[in-house]
């Protein structure tokens, strides 16, 4: 008895902890207002896109990531997108809400720390790899799996936003290692960053397939494992592995790297070489830094 009254007191200390921290992340990371704005005009039932695209043009980097998107191997179809209104056609209205969301997430967790500017830049690429290789899998949307793959790291975003030093020095310390990592991250907030990547996707009504794909840890049963989740935590760790290799290099020196992240994450199905085909394809996504409306 006294150990289960142990156990709820723990279990009671560690929601009042995690909910301190959500508190404090929104605290210092707000949603700015311009993408505030496109969220609202992108979520409406009559949404135009010229409206859209004049919303995203309020935020000069909410604009420069939505044309980055629509430029990405998911995307892209034919030429390139060079119009913020081109963009939202590409991305589409049905999908732009989410997007707009997830883009705003982005814009809320963006700091000076170097960290964080390295998880910006691979997270193009990570919701690329993501959506690419849904298409290979099947049972998933590759536009949501592109969503899932972009905001697999918005969690670590909002801790470096709100520590970054002491974030910084957690990941030295698990030197890569994925397991080392979740452990640290939960001995130092009770919970891992990608929960807390869930827990502020879900306080910001991103669809529930999203926000528990990733919250998907490596310690996760493969039962409890959904495909989005899957392609979600495969494009999580191959992106920073490949984030500064040039797209013309030939990955095919990497393909048996890419089978043991595809096992470790339970994509059993997909060959090697399709393996390196995903990654080329994401890599040589077209990145625009002129956003025209």
């Amino acid at each position: 008895m006294l150990a289960a009254m142990s156990n709820e007191s723990t279990t009671a200390a560690d929601a009042q902890t995690v909910a301190i921290l959500l508190d404090r992340i929104a605290e210092v990371c707000p949603i700015p207002a311009a993408a505030q704005r496109v969220m609202m005009i992108a979520g409406a039932v009559d949404a135009d896109i010229g409206d859209v695209a004049e919303a995203l043009a309020g935020d000069p980097a909410l604009a420069a990531e939505a044309m980055r998107i629509a430029n990405s191997a998911v995307f892209r179809r034919g030429r390139p997108v060079d119009t913020l209104g081109h963009a939202v056609l590409t991305l589409g209205l049905s999908q732009i809400h989410q997007m707009a969301s997830a883009m705003a997430l982005m814009a809320a967790f963006r700091s000076e720390h170097e960290l964080s500017t390295r998880f910006h830049r691979s997270s193009v690429l990570a919701g690329s790899l993501a959506g690419l290789l849904a298409n290979e899998v099947g049972g998933v949307d590759c536009g949501v799996a592109f969503v899932a793959g972009l905001l697999s790291e918005v969690g670590a975003m909002a801790c470096v936003a709100v520590d970054g030093e002491a974030y910084s020095a957690l990941l030295q310390h698990a030197d890569g290692d994925w397991d080392r990592r979740g452990q640290l991250e939960r001995e130092h907030f009770t919970i891992t960053s990608w929960e807390i990547g869930a827990r502020l996707l879900s306080r910001n009504a991103l669809p529930e397939s999203i926000t528990s794909a990733v919250g998907a840890d490596y310690a996760t049963p493969v039962e409890a494992l959904s495909v989005l989740a899957r392609v979600t935590m495969f494009g999580r760790m191959v992106a920073p592995e490949i984030i500064d290799v040039p797209y013309d290099f030939e990955l095919s020196v990497l393909k048996e790297r890419f089978e043991q992240v595809a096992q470790r994450c339970h994509v059993v199905n997909v060959p090697a070489t399709r393996l390196v085909a995903v990654c080329h394809g994401a890599l040589s996504a077209a990145e625009h830094t002129m956003v025209p409306i």
